[in-house]
């Protein structure tokens, strides 16, 4: 390994004098200037104040009039509307500004400001950006437009983000398939390498500033993720002074929340700092009903089961931009999380002879009872260098990037089994221990070069190295006599060592109206695991090409026509391997398999775009084709034990259609929804000891999310959310329907600097997750539920937030999605 990272180093170190070495492009932007007049005094106005947007309403420059009511800003080529305000006057917005290029400047010439008839205490400039944002090869959706994700963590928020949907266990999917790379500010973190949702609790939504859908990457990115990237970006403000958020919340069921996001900037320095607490309590529940009517003796089992997490969470980010000089920025960043909580989960086992097929009398009835104290923390630190080489053209540019994770997390269960009713003695009670004890280290060290060789052309190159280690011994303890002894049949140590290294390029380029971006990339993977008990190893390597392709025909400024193409992987990773027992339900074990192999997807999409000003749609086709496809299979012991575990499957078929629409009915009215069918065709079989099930599969479902937003000049909100996951047939049954309404109330107070929000999710608490399975040797309806409904008061306190007239530039925010920047 310490081979390896050396020379991805000497790699970076090559690359970098490569780049610095290069000659700069030619400027590629133009000059917007005009001059602001008082209308009624005929003369100049300094300190007005001018905010320029792109058409999807982001803000893109602003700045004031000088003494002689003069402006000017260099802007690349597009399209842009700007707004000119000032204290007492009304409001002035000039349309349809094209950029074209550096010799054709835009001269707006005279604009006249008109007093206004009513007397204002203050002007502010916001910029407002709509809450969806197409762009070349993702969608950008700004969570803090979202009223119900207000107080929420960042796994409440991914589950409302339109086709993106997380399951009962916290699995996320999109478009209906699983296999999603969850990013934070599109790099791995500890929070996220699981894969799962339920992980991302600890992070809270006052921290996320956007999240980024990427349906088709270029090459940009890691190929792992079968059916997609979602990057989540946290907040850092660049602004001179002192600028900042206060947030805290209160909800029932008992859940209390604080957070701040504060940034200092002075000349050479930006400090950032975010901080995050919450403790809370959860409830879930669920039942199983099942019938094993290939057991020796056919029997039902009722099974009920109650959860409750409760504890504490702590989350801090802190860093710091260090402005070395204009074109150098040198970025170091700290989080440290940690986590402690009390888990308890209460499964009661009713069994029932079989009369015919139908349940007959109660036979035995069990209780288990989990006690469980989980606590963890996770440290990461990152230092980004960004190098830019021509001031006048900030695409010219290096990237170098490396990151240290280290994550450890230990789960210490007491747990109870005792016989209510039976043929054994009622005073019968079994009691176990578990401990369960996980670290991962992991290193990461990328490099990414830009080179725009003409106005619209691009070359990128880039290299990227990721190593990572988890160990994970686990102990299980019986109390025999007085005494604990080791339960041999589930006690084990399980190492697992990953290091992926790549290497990609990347161009694009315009001709006319057509443009296109052309990528390659090439991924070596070495993964081995180590299972102590037994000496069992298991290496694999794989080593593969993963070309992309985005082409986008423009009609307009407004509208244009896409197409992609990409190839991705998605690599088993550690719990997908790892064959240890979960042991919290006796009955109903899962594990992971560590003969898996990974998923490779052919993955295809048309779409076309419409974003004029304030309103967009996006109506696209999708079609993926999956080789060794994984699934998690349920199966039956002997003993009637149901075991769950993940096995490939040969391939599957995805096609899918799907449209996004934002719009603004009235100007106090924001209307957005989301609609996507898809077909899921499954072809494989099962093979357990000789009975060869079936487990092909042809699906049709669809989805849906409404969501309505009303804002009054009285600074009061209200939004409606409603989402509809329609049913779908799996592998070995169905996935029945799923709907959810969550609604919010919020007030503006303290001259805009505070907001009051009232957030009521799951209003009709129906957030249920059911399914069934059907088999030869099983046969269950099964439901469960993470939380009831919950009532949440949050106020919200900014500190310099708002722009106050004659303050200088407007902060700037980044990342429209375009990549190939057209």
């Amino acid at each position: 390994m310490k081979t390896r990272i050396l020379s991805m180093l000497v790699l970076l170190f090559v690359v970098t004098q490569v780049s610095f070495s290069q000659p700069a492009p030619p400027e590629s932007k133009g000059e917007i200037t005009g001059k602001i007049i008082d209308q009624s005094e005929n003369t100049p106005m300094e300190f007005a104040t001018i905010a320029i947007y792109s058409p999807d309403s982001t803000l893109v420059e602003g700045g004031i009039t000088d003494a002689n009511g003069e402006f000017s800003f260099s802007l690349k080529p597009g399209s842009y509307f700007m707004e000119v305000q000032f204290v007492a006057y009304e409001k002035e917005t000039i349309n349809n500004i094209s950029v074209k290029d550096r010799r054709s400047g835009v001269d707006l010439g005279t604009i006249y400001l008109r007093p206004s008839t009513t007397n204002l205490n203050e002007v502010t400039v916001r910029g407002e950006k709509s809450e969806m944002v197409i762009g070349v090869d993702r969608k950008i959706f700004n969570v803090g437009k979202d009223l119900s994700n207000t107080g929420n963590s960042a796994a409440e928020i991914l589950d409302n983000i339109p086709t993106v949907a997380v399951d009962a266990e916290g699995n996320i999917s999109l478009r209906g398939s699983g296999g999603v790379r969850l990013l934070i500010d599109g790099k791995p973190s500890g929070l996220v390498n699981s894969g799962s949702a339920d992980a991302l609790r600890a992070l809270q939504g006052n921290m996320v500033e956007r999240v980024e859908v990427i349906t088709n990457p270029s090459a940009r990115y890691e190929a792992e993720g079968m059916v997609g990237i979602i990057n989540i970006v946290l907040k850092k403000d660049e602004r001179y002074g002192v600028h900042g958020s206060f947030e805290t919340s209160v909800a029932h069921p008992q859940r209390y929340q604080l957070g701040a996001n504060v940034s200092f900037r002075q000349e050479k320095i930006n400090y950032f700092f975010n901080y995050g607490v919450r403790y809370g309590e959860r409830e879930g529940d669920g039942y199983s009903n099942q019938y094993f009517p290939q057991a020796t003796a056919p029997f039902h089992t009722r099974l009920d089961r109650d959860r409750d997490r409760t504890g504490w969470s702590n989350n801090l980010r802190a860093g710091a931009d260090f402005f070395i000089n204009p074109t150098t920025t040198l970025t170091a960043a700290g989080m440290f999380d940690y986590d402690n909580e009390e888990n308890f989960t209460d499964v009661r086992y009713r069994d029932y002879t079989d009369n015919s097929g139908q349940k007959g009398d109660l036979y035995q009835e069990t209780r288990r009872y989990d006690k469980e104290k989980e606590t963890e923390y996770d440290v990461e630190f990152s230092l980004n260098l960004e190098k830019i080489f021509d001031p006048d053209n900030e695409e010219h540019k290096l990237n170098a990037f490396t990151q240290y994770i280290l994550d450890d997390e230990t789960e210490d269960s007491e747990i109870e089994e005792e016989v209510i009713l039976g043929t054994n003695d009622p005073d019968d009670i079994e009691n176990q221990q578990v401990l369960n004890e996980e670290k991962e280290e992991n290193f990461m060290v990328q490099a990414d070069y830009v080179y725009p060789f003409s106005e619209y052309g691009r070359f990128e190159t880039g290299i990227r190295g990721e190593f990572r280690t988890i160990t994970n011994p686990y102990e299980v303890q019986n109390q025999v006599n007085g005494d604990w002894i080791t339960d041999e049949d589930f006690t084990n140590d399980f190492e697992y060592d990953e290091s992926v290294t790549a290497m990609y390029v990347q161009g694009a380029n315009r001709w006319g109206n057509i443009s296109t971006q052309l990528g390659l990339r090439a991924e070596y993977s070495d993964i081995g695991t180590y299972l102590k008990q037994g000496d069992e190893s298991n290496d694999r390597s794989y080593f593969d090409f993963f070309p992309t392709v985005h082409t986008t025909y423009h009609f307009s400024n407004y509208s244009s026509w896409q197409i992609s193409y990409s190839r991705r992987i998605d690599r088993p990773h550690f719990w997908h391997l790892n064959p240890f027992y979960g042991l919290s339900d006796s009955r109903n074990l899962r594990r992971g398999n560590p003969n898996l192999e990974p998923e490779y997807t052919d993955a295809y999409e048309s779409g076309y775009v419409y974003t004029p000003g304030r309103s967009s749609f996006y109506a696209g086709i999708y079609y993926r084709y999956t080789t060794g496809v994984e699934e998690r299979i349920n199966f039956v012991t002997d003993g009637g034990i149901t075991i769950s575990e993940p096995r490939n499957l040969a391939e599957r078929h995805a096609y899918g259609a799907e449209t996004n629409v934002s719009f603004e009915p009235f100007k106090w009215w924001n209307l957005s929804g989301n609609v996507n069918f898809y077909r899921m065709q499954t072809d494989g079989s099962f093979d357990d000891n000789g009975n060869v099930q079936d487990l092909s599969s042809d699906t049709y479902s669809w989805d849906t999310r409404i969501n309505s937003r009303m804002r009054w000049d009285n600074d009061l909100n209200f939004q409606t959310t409603f989402f509809y996951r329609g049913e779908q047939e799996t592998t070995q049954g169905i996935r029945k329907p799923f709907y959810m309404m969550n609604m919010s109330l919020s007030k503006d107070i303290l001259k805009g600097d505070g907001t009051l929000t009232l957030n009521v999710r799951d209003v009709l608490n129906s957030r249920k997750f059911r399914y069934e399975i059907t088999q030869p040797d099983l046969k269950s309806t099964n439901q469960f539920r993470w939380s009831t409904r919950s009532i949440r008061l949050s106020f919200i306190y900014r500190l310099n937030q708002k722009k106050q007239p004659g303050s200088g530039r407007q902060g700037v925010d980044g990342g429209n999605g375009d990549e190939m920047g057209y």
